[in-house]
Order: structure tokens, then sequence, then C-alpha cells
């Protein structure tokens, strides 16, 4: 049976897009995984990532956003990105959408009624949440065996960590109660007075640090290149370690 994992923060620019993208491409590439990344962020960011956006809109291909509103089933949306990787994706419409589910009922079980279909197709998958604590995040939350949480190591991230632990506790409470929290990934890490600052106090909280990644032009280029970090290249750091992230993700299965 796959494992669902759900990767949420609701501050945006903390390296969510980027952890699923290496894990993804490590799970897949490195340890021969099934992987299925799921798009749930109305900004589209992994879609233009690792697909081809214009194709997907001028062809008018499904998205999320057909799954959101019950127009499609996820097995008709899936896009296969390379061997073992697949991606659900989105576009902005799906904003829109995210409104339109207010009075939908049973809302917040749409995402899991679906992902129940194919679950089993997939060693994992894989779910990019958006920068927000509202009903999608509630959806990715809702249907995952665990979520983990990147933080970037500067002040304002952690203003919004206890909202998000409330939302997950308010999730496994009423909906969810398998919902597991993996961790904390320290992103963009440096070694300045501040950054370290941060990272001893994440590290004091209640939540564990499972990797901290440092800050690095690679991680971007390797994305433009269509592989993880460390494919593009074996000796940077962070790819060293979202390697190890990643055999850690397999290690607690």
């Amino acid at each position: 049976m796959g494992k669902i994992i759900s990767f949420s923060n609701q501050k945006g620019g903390v390296g969510k897009t980027t952890s699923v993208s290496e894990i993804a491409e490590n799970l897949s590439q490195e340890y021969d995984k099934k992987v299925l990344m799921i798009d749930l962020d109305p900004q589209a960011s992994l879609t233009s990532l690792k697909d081809n956006m214009h194709e997907i809109i001028s062809n008018d291909e499904g998205t999320m956003t057909d799954i959101m509103m019950r127009r499609l089933n996820i097995e008709d949306i899936i896009r296969p990105i390379k061997n073992n990787l697949y991606l659900a994706p989105t576009t902005l419409v799906l904003s829109d959408a995210e409104l339109n589910l207010v009075n939908a009922t049973m809302r917040e079980l749409i995402l899991e009624k679906e992902l129940s279909k194919i679950k089993d197709n997939y060693d994992y998958i894989l779910i990019d949440c958006p920068p927000s604590r509202g009903i999608l995040t509630v959806n990715a939350l809702s249907s995952s065996d665990s979520v983990i949480i990147p933080v970037q190591a500067e002040y304002q991230a952690l203003l919004g960590m206890q909202l998000l632990k409330n939302t997950i506790k308010n999730v496994k409470d009423q909906i969810n109660e398998k919902l597991n929290v993996s961790g904390y990934i320290i992103t963009m890490a440096t070694h300045t007075n501040h950054s370290n600052d941060i990272i001893k106090t994440i590290m004091n909280d209640s939540i564990p640090v499972i990797a901290k990644i440092p800050r690095s032009i690679d991680i971007s280029d390797a994305g433009v290149a269509n592989e993880s970090t460390y494919a593009y290249n074996h000796e940077n750091k962070s790819g060293i370690e979202y390697l190890k992230l990643t055999k850690y993700i397999l290690e607690n299965k």
C-alpha cells in the first residue's frame, strides 16, 4: 500500500515545491519507487517545474481543479514525467475551485476519496500544499498518512508554526486520526547568526527536525535540468542532504 505525504506550511517560499520535487526524483530515480506528485497549490509551481504548463492549458488537459470540482477521476489527469515518476497537475484556476468548495458536501474529503482509488498503484504519493490553512490544505491532510513541514531559517517562518500545528491537530482529531507529523525540514539554511538562532529555536520545538538543507544555487539549476540536485551534482551538500532525507522517509514508512 502506498504512503501519502503532504508537504505543508502556511508561509510561501519555504521550499515546499522544491522538497516535493527533490524527494520525488530521489525516490523514483535513485530508489526505483513509483511516485505520484500532486500539485494542490494554485500557484502551480510544481506543475511549471516538472511539466509543460502551456501544453496543459492549450490542450485543455484535466487538472486538480477537475478533481476538486468532481468533474473527473484522478486517473484521468495523471501525466507521466519520466520512469517511475508521475504528476497530477494544476493551474491558477484551482484558486477559483477553492472558493466554490465552500458549500460543497463532504468538501474536506474530496481528495481522500479520489486517492483511495489509486493509493495501491504507487509506492509514494507526495502532495505539494498551498501556502494557506484553507480547504485545499485540509483536503491534503485529511488524505495523508503523514505531513512534513518545510520551514525556512528566518524569523517570519516561526510566526505561523503554531497556527499550522493547530490545523494539523484539528484534522487529526476530527477527520484523520492516522495523520502523523514526520517533522520539520529546515530549508535554505545559512551560517549567519540569525539563521543559527532560528534553527536552534526550531530544534527546541516538540516536532523533530528531520533534515537541514543548506542554501545552494545548484538546487535551482537542477530543477531547470529536471533532475534532483544529487543527480545534477553528486558533491553538492544540499543534494546529499535531500538524499539522506529520502532514505529517512524510506526507512520510516
